[in-house]
């Protein structure tokens, strides 16, 4: 009997596993397309663009959005109970008109995820699907679908359920109108439909968007509308939720220059959620039926009640509890706070992960420090790319952090955002926050509104010192790279292999190789930082190439050595060396040689076209100020021209922005400083010239060039 139950739950586990295959994808594809194309939408239809968006790269005729969303709760013999299993659909159509080559370049080629039909959490199947449907309209009418044969398999390399293919729209040109839609499909067991949403914005003006939405009324929907984003219309169904709203006539596109789509462009958020088994999911979550535009303090209480439940006792290895220890010996306490935060951060650095996780930051930083006797306040606070907290829609894009007395914040480790203790990662500055000083039941406050601290121009460099020689018809460079404050952010671990990351930011600590770092038997620790160096080896080695790549535009002839001179530890710069050979900057005109001494200050940001005209803010990552100094060895026999020298001179100065730049003859050598210094992290539109007069001079400096005279 035992034999025949094992048996028949194992023909349970392995019907699903077999239940999907490509065969079912493609007639399940067939049967989407049919059904959309037939779908009635009659803006899809329209083929006519307004003269006034001759000039835009691309034009959005047509949008349309549908989501629905179905609920039940069955009992399944799998699990010996009921399941809640929530199926969604997401049509996302688009109807665009291809003005110019950089849109035919972005619509040429599609690249998507067919299905998954993966385990959840080891016991249900979840089913999705991705269909894309792609049809070319050409100016005489003429309309063709993209056809099966030419979708392409994109599994190479990959492993695992979930399948992928690819697409290059076969004889698309400019002038062509595309017609194209994604169709997702999700059957999640004890899991919810991801957060969708909508925004009421583009890289090209929109004519018509229409979103439609029907959500089980059994389900909570709550929705959240940003930066001005039309309300919905709540349509009459007993059954369901649904939603509406139509926009026409969007002239408001995004910038590709220093803005925040998040911060600057309408759009609305969707949460659709039962209370499944798999997920955390807060008080506010869990009443059926729509909540519009809830109370961002409700969803704070949420939050901090999820920082409550996760608070607890932790324990720590032996290394780290050593570390524990000498930091309680250091008598200031923002310093013990940073010894301990900085060797969290040295772990992260080498083993290339955060060392405490994002959702346990906020229960082991307390709990350390009250070991440490650190007084601090809790912070709940949003990065720059999420909602603020002040219009807070979603749990789950909130940080927990700490500020002590003095300012000094802390937040979870991020491998993208590695700085020291002493400064706050960019995505957090200037953001508003939430805080309280209660030690028990701090989930009920008092709470305090605050604002994370910014950073100046000052406090985030890039200082470039660059050595050139003529070799014939070649440029030898030496460059050397240093970067403080923000300007690390993403460049140490690029460029500086665990070994040496471990021994200079380990040697407050007494580490002297990376090997130590493992909680791991020596054995097994010195195998594993065997492989790591290894892999540092063939890595660094192409992010240098790629870096010099990037900085000239061009690949270098050959490259002669790279190397990291600091860490970034305590506050110090981040510096590293690149010494290499470039062609095509050192032409011969007659007697004279002609240098591109433009192209050695690194390439510069080039604004054209419609992005010329701007009526929205400019928002930069942060302050910054980056500055190169060259120095160009004149070969004997030869000299510059005065009329080159001063062409190398110019100065913009207002108080969004500087740019200056100098040129002199010393001791034989050509020597050009070039400074840019971003002022302020964000400028009113109205400054936009101010701007544009700064950019325009220094992307100009690349093209410049000095005539060398034969004497």
């Amino acid at each position: 009997m035992k034999k025949l139950i094992t048996l028949l739950l194992l023909t349970i586990i392995t019907l699903p596993m077999m239940a999907f295959n490509d065969e079912d994808y493609q007639k399940f594809a067939r049967e989407v397309k049919a059904e959309v194309w037939k779908k009635d939408l009659p803006q899809f239809n329209n083929r006519t663009v307004p003269a006034k968006y001759n000039k835009e790269s691309a034009v959005v005729l047509a949008r349309y959005e549908e989501v629905g969303v179905d609920y039940s709760n069955r009992f399944s013999a799998l699990s010996l109970g009921n399941v809640k299993q929530c199926t969604g659909t997401h049509l996302i159509r688009n109807l665009v008109k291809i003005n110019d080559k950089a849109a035919l370049d972005k619509f040429s080629t599609f690249e998507f995820r067919t299905y998954d039909y993966s385990l959840n959490n080891g016991l249900w199947r979840n089913d999705r699907r991705t269909v894309l449907g792609v049809r070319v309209i050409k100016p005489n009418g003429t309309i063709k679908e993209v056809e099966e044969k030419d979708y392409q398999d994109d599994n190479e390399g990959k492993k695992g359920e979930e399948k992928h293919a690819k697409l290059a729209v076969p004889n698309l040109q400019v002038g062509d109108m595309i017609d194209y839609f994604y169709y997702n499909y999700d059957k999640l067991r004890e899991e919810n439909i991801d957060p969708i949403t909508f925004f009421f914005g583009s890289q090209y003006p929109i004519l018509d968007y229409q979103i439609h939405c029907s959500i089980d009324k059994d389900l909570c929907t709550q929705y959240r509308t940003m930066n001005g984003a039309p309300d919905f219309k709540q349509g009459a169904d007993k059954d369901a939720v649904v939603l509406d709203v139509r926009e026409k006539n969007i002239d408001k596109t995004m910038p590709d220059y220093a803005y925040n789509p998040l911060a600057q462009t309408p759009y609305t958020m969707l949460f659709i959620n039962a209370d499944v088994v798999l997920e955390y999911i807060p008080k506010s979550m869990k009443t059926k039926g729509l909540q519009a535009n809830p109370d961002a303090k409700v969803i704070q209480e949420d939050a901090w009640t999820l920082w409550d439940v996760t608070t607890s006792k932790w324990t720590f290895y032996k290394m780290f509890n050593k570390v524990i220890d000498e930091a309680k010996k250091i008598s200031d306490p923002t310093e013990r706070a940073n010894y301990v935060y900085n060797f969290a951060m040295l772990k992260t650095l080498v083993h290339d992960n955060p060392y405490l996780s994002y959702r346990n930051f906020g229960s082991v930083f307390a709990f350390l420090l009250d070991k440490l006797k650190v007084p601090y306040s809790r912070l709940l606070v949003t990065n720059r790319m999420t909602e603020p907290i002040g219009q807070l829609a979603n749990i789950w894009n909130v940080t927990d952090g700490f500020m002590l007395s003095n300012g000094q914040c802390y937040f979870p480790l991020n491998t993208q955002y590695v700085t020291t203790a002493n400064t706050i990662p960019s995505i957090y500055q200037n953001r508003d926050a939430v805080a309280t000083n209660a030690k028990k039941k701090f989930q009920n406050g008092p709470f305090r509104n605050v604002t994370i601290p910014g950073s100046q121009a000052k406090d985030n460099t890039e200082k470039v010192d660059v050595d050139a020689t003529v070799d014939g018809i070649l440029l030898n460079i030496k460059r050397q790279d240093a970067t403080t404050g923000c300007d690390k952010e993403g460049n140490i671990m690029d460029y500086t292999s665990a070994e040496q990351m471990a021994q200079s930011w380990g040697a407050d600590y007494g580490v002297t190789k990376f090997a130590q770092l493992f909680d791991k038997g020596l054995n097994v620790a010195d195998q594993r930082a065997s492989e790591r160096a290894e892999q540092d080896k063939k890595s660094i080695a192409e992010n240098f190439s790629d870096e010099i790549k990037a900085y000239h535009d061009h690949a270098a002839v050959k490259v002669n050595d790279t190397k990291v001179l600091s860490c970034g530890e305590k506050d110090k710069p981040f510096t590293y060396l690149v010494d290499y050979q470039m062609d095509g900057l050192v032409k011969k005109a007659g007697r004279n040689l002609v240098i591109s001494v433009g192209q050695l200050v690194g390439q510069q940001a080039h604004i054209e076209g419609a992005e010329r005209q701007r009526n929205v803010d400019i928002i930069y990552p942060y302050p910054r100020t980056y500055s190169v100094t060259v120095r160009l060895a004149i070969p004997s026999g030869y000299a510059v021209s005065p009329e080159s020298l001063q062409k190398l001179n110019s100065n913009v100065e207002n108080s969004a922005i500087s740019f200056t730049s100098k040129a002199s003859v010393e001791d034989g050598k050509l020597l050009i400083t070039f400074e840019k210094v971003y002022k302020q992290y964000r400028v009113p539109a109205s400054q936009w010239s101010d701007v544009l007069s700064a950019l325009d001079k220094a992307y100009d400096f690349n093209s410049l060039q000095v005539v060398l005279k034969k004497l």
